[in-house]
């Protein structure tokens, strides 16, 4: 059953619950989250609301809603969590996943299971009209939107028919093929970008990277560089660290050596700027395989990759905004390969500049 998340309240909600694992939900890195009990999660305060809205909302506020309607758990139902870092569940969570999403090569490390077991819908607390357990969804008289919104920002999914009375549909239809069942990623967006693993390493606090110590030297153009610089408006530099927000056309004689993913003033706002080295591991096959596909003429073997980050940052002073985007180093030891990586890119009358520059 695990942690029992309150008593028998109407419109109640958990504590802050300490996520035993970060959890990254689409660029944003939660520590803790609350199990409402009106049918959804959220991360940075309870939520007692009780009366739905169709998403998206475009608001200030994160939610995952598997079920957000009037409920009243004082006559019956639990509301428990659990979480889980081995055993059984781990593998079971890793088959599923792999399943529905068979690209991906992942090996679950954390499940976070959050369940409303026989609750009722306000005012009929002698009755049982919901049950996450058995699968038993019949609404009558309220809408009860199903699926995500994330607050300013466009990402969100709605399960179709979830507004609109048609509750049958999250019983019987699925978008994973498995009936009842819903699924979705959401570290980097709901649109598959080619984004390389992100947000788990090491996360800059300000502006602008000490000095980060490469794993493995980068060949740039004749150069050969143990370190670099991660620039908080959208660039790599190498010999010392740059705080310029106002881009220019490339080339420029004089400047240091940069490599541009996306120059302009940015401000890291709500957002996360992240960077992680790699010499093992999956994230050196899928470099191998990339630059592969690239240059199909070379015999190519990563054996390090670097990624940089900038996950729903924001132009300055727009905090509205959130592009996020990514600059990857691949390296063999001999070859070097840059990969720059886009996700959803916001409108700006700022002046860009995306490229790489060397003196």
């Amino acid at each position: 059953m695990g942690d029992i998340v309150t008593g028998k309240l109407d419109d109640g909600s958990s504590p802050a619950i300490s996520l035993l694992q970060p959890f990254i939900f689409f660029g944003r890195i939660y520590n803790q989250t609350y199990v409402n009990n009106n049918g959804d999660l959220t991360f940075d305060q309870p939520w007692y609301s009780f009366t739905p809205y169709q998403f998206p909302a475009h608001g200030g506020r994160d939610i995952i809603a598997p079920f957000w309607t009037d409920i009243d758990n004082r006559a019956n139902g639990i509301i428990s969590y659990q979480q889980y870092t081995s055993g059984s569940v781990l593998t079971q969570a890793t088959q599923h996943i792999n399943q529905y999403f068979p690209q991906l090569r992942i090996r679950a490390t954390w499940v976070f299971i959050a369940t409303w077991d026989r609750v009722a819908y306000y005012p009929n607390s002698g009755t049982v009209r919901f049950s996450s357990k058995h699968c038993n969804y019949i609404c009558m008289n309220t809408n009860c939107p199903a699926g995500y919104d994330t607050g300013n920002s466009s990402y969100y999914f709605s399960i179709p028919g979830s507004f609109q009375h048609n509750y049958t549909n999250l019983t019987y239809s699925s978008n994973v093929n498995v009936t009842g069942r819903w699924a979705f990623r959401v570290d980097q967006g709901s649109q598959t970008w080619p984004f390389y693993p992100f947000g788990v390493g090491d996360i800059m606090s300000d502006g602008r990277s000490p000095a980060v110590s490469l794993v493995q030297p980068f060949l740039f153009f004749g150069k050969t560089y143990s370190q670099t610089y991660i620039n908080e408006n959208g660039y790599l530099t190498f010999d010392n660290v740059w705080d310029s927000c106002v881009s220019y056309p490339f080339p420029r004689h004089g400047v240091p050596d940069i490599i541009a993913p996306f120059w302009t003033c940015i401000f890291r706002g709500r957002g996360v700027i992240s960077y992680r080295q790699y010499t093992s591991g999956s994230v050196l096959t899928q470099a191998t395989q990339d630059i592969y596909q690239y240059f199909a003429q070379l015999r190519f073997r990563a054996t390090w990759v670097f990624v940089t980050t900038w996950a729903r940052v924001a132009y300055y002073p727009n905090s509205g905004t959130e592009p996020s985007f990514q600059v990857v180093l691949i390296s063999d030891g001999h070859l070097s390969f840059i990969l720059m990586n886009y996700g959803q890119i916001a409108p700006t009358s700022m002046l860009v500049q995306v490229s790489t520059i060397w003196e």
